[in-house]
């Protein structure tokens, strides 16, 4: 394997938490709720979905936490799977790891789009998404320090907003009533709880990425993992606490009939002029979340292209400042194309969430390879439980939306092909490697 271009180490434990919180909440927790509700079609089976999404969440960290220590490398989401399978799966699951990080990003501009499409009706949310990525390729090519610095600005504006949504359940009266009743509600408890899941993962998914950042934080073997943990528990209370304010201020029938549910609550809370710092919020909560998958995904690039399994420039253009260039440019390119690809957000959820399901479910399982001593009980139960998530959150969309499902067989098939007579003759890299 080749070797990669040194690191600094540039990263503490508060940059570290904050990542994780980055590369999870992204724009989802702002809509996704609807979608979640709608889905669901009942109140208790809405939360049951938000507390079991947050249970696997909490499982999947621990797993991660485990995969992260044994290896604490720039871009180990795809040395694990180099490591602990074969050089063509790591290539076929990071590929399709990456569409779909490319797709979510996509996915969270275009919501981004809609919250501000009202300054500029005549503006294309698609052009405005495609904009707003652009200019986050710019801010990326001034460094990891800088990003850094910049994603723990955006986030916390962010995280503030989300505890201004949670005020309101003491500054805001109750819902007496629905002001729209929703659809009767036809799909049976498996269907309802099913999809109502796939939107949940949704917004918890993102946090496996940190461990691409190993070989760039302070004494990583420590901190990574108890940072992991750290940030999904916090991102889980957070979320349940929103999610109380939506029902609490909207009432759960308009929650489930709504799209600019976190411009509604602030609303609600202070008028019009709310609203429009609301949007103005959002729109930088876009900027945060694109931001920190232009961070962590390049690394996966970089790692494939020193590997030989994507073309060495991109591994060679790792600049002084830390910035992958030519990885930065091919995910900021894969990130346009999605936003053209998929134009709506429900379009590209199930399709996104499909993908990550099976690179998650690989990617837990590397735990049982990789792990060099006992692992201890909580870290079985933990990998288990999530595994089985992943396979449940499959399962649920290959039944419900069979194109969706087709879509991402065909996929991962056919990448696996084109990796098997691409590296025809590679064998696994030892762990150490």
């Amino acid at each position: 394997m080749a070797e990669q271009p040194a690191q600094r180490a540039q990263l503490n434990m508060f940059d570290v938490i904050m990542l994780v919180i980055s590369l999870v909440i992204g724009m989802g927790i702002f809509r996704a709720p609807a979608t979640v509700a709608a889905r669901s079609g009942d109140e208790a089976l809405f939360y049951l979905a938000w507390v079991t999404g947050g249970v696997f969440a909490v499982c999947g960290a621990l797993t991660f936490a485990a995969v992260g220590r044994v290896m604490p490398v720039t871009g180990a989401y795809y040395r694990i799977f180099a490591t602990a399978y074969h050089p063509v799966i790591a290539f076929a699951v990071n590929i399709i790891i990456l569409v779909s990080n490319a797709a979510s990003a996509a996915g969270v501009a275009i919501i981004g789009a809609e919250y501000i499409a009202a300054w500029i009706p005549t503006v294309p949310t698609s052009l405005t998404a495609t904009v707003m990525i652009a200019v986050l390729y710019g801010l990326n090519l001034l460094g990891l320090r800088t990003s850094a610095t910049v994603q723990n600005v955006l986030i916390g504006i962010k995280l503030l907003m989300l505890v201004c949504i949670i005020a309101a359940l003491v500054m805001v009266e109750p819902a007496t009533a629905s002001l729209a009743a929703t659809q009767p509600h036809t799909d049976g408890l498996w269907k309802s709880f099913g999809m109502a899941m796939v939107a949940v993962s949704f917004t918890y998914g993102g946090y496996q990425s940190t461990i691409n950042f190993g070989g760039e934080i302070r004494n990583s073997e420590r901190r990574m993992p108890l940072a992991i943990i750290i940030g999904v528990l916090i991102i889980t209370a957070v979320y349940l606490l929103a999610n109380m304010a939506y029902v609490h201020v909207l009432g759960f029938d308009t929650l489930a009939t709504s799209q600019s549910i976190a411009a509604l609550v602030v609303e609600r809370m202070f008028g019009p002029v709310g609203s429009s710092i609301l949007s103005v919020v959002l729109v930088i909560s876009v900027f945060g979340y694109v931001n920190v998958a232009m961070l962590s995904n390049p690394r996966v690039i970089q790692a494939m292209a020193a590997d030989g399994v994507l073309p060495r420039s991109l591994a060679a253009s790792v600049a002084s400042n830390g910035v992958q260039q030519g990885a930065l440019i091919s995910f900021t390119l894969l990130s346009i194309v999605s936003v053209y690809l998929g134009k709506t957000f429900e379009t590209i959820l199930n399709y996104t969430i499909f993908i990550d399901a099976i690179g998650l479910a690989f990617g837990a399982a590397t735990i049982y390879r990789l792990a060099t001593s006992k692992m201890g009980a909580l870290t079985h139960a933990a990998a288990a439980i999530f595994i089985l998530s992943c396979v449940f959150t499959a399962v649920n969309i290959l039944m419900f939306d069979v194109n969706a499902a087709i879509t991402g067989v065909a996929l991962f098939g056919a990448i696996v092909g084109m990796g098997a007579l691409a590296l025809r003759g590679r064998t696994k890299p030892s762990a150490n490697a």
